[in-house]
């Protein structure tokens, strides 16, 4: 299997000056686990539920006095679409994260998390 062929295409991109409090509303509306976050024309950052967690709230700061590109997990991990599964865990395992960016050049095309990887592998396992 492929990236293209697994990864989630619903991306939430917000502007970096939005409050934490702003990315936690979209969060928490729209069911998603991250959102990206357009720091200059091709390069983002990303905020996890984890990022919000350690680096907001564990500290005690007030969500709606921290913004976005504050807390931004840079650089975003990316692979291209054509790039295998299993490297993709390879790349998740060495660098310790949960979620990688598909790309096709410079442009975002989704993301793969766990979830996706294990729904991937039971379709597959079905056909």
């Amino acid at each position: 299997m492929r990236a293209e062929e697994i990864m989630n295409r619903r991306l939430e991109i917000v502007d970096p000056n939005i409050t934490v409090l702003e990315v936690i509303e979209k969060i928490v509306n729209k069911r998603i686990r991250s959102v990206l976050v357009k720091l200059k024309e091709k390069d983002y950052g990303v905020i996890t539920l984890r990022d919000i967690v350690y680096r907001c709230l564990v500290r005690g700061i007030d969500p709606k006095n921290l913004k976005a590109y504050e807390i931004a997990s840079k650089p975003l991990v990316t692979v291209e679409k054509e790039t295998s599964v299993e490297e993709i865990l390879a790349i998740m395992e060495r660098a310790k994260i949960g979620n990688v960016f598909v790309r096709e050049g410079d442009k975002i095309l989704g993301s793969i998390t766990f979830m996706d990887v294990m729904s991937g592998y039971l379709v597959s396992r079905l056909l």
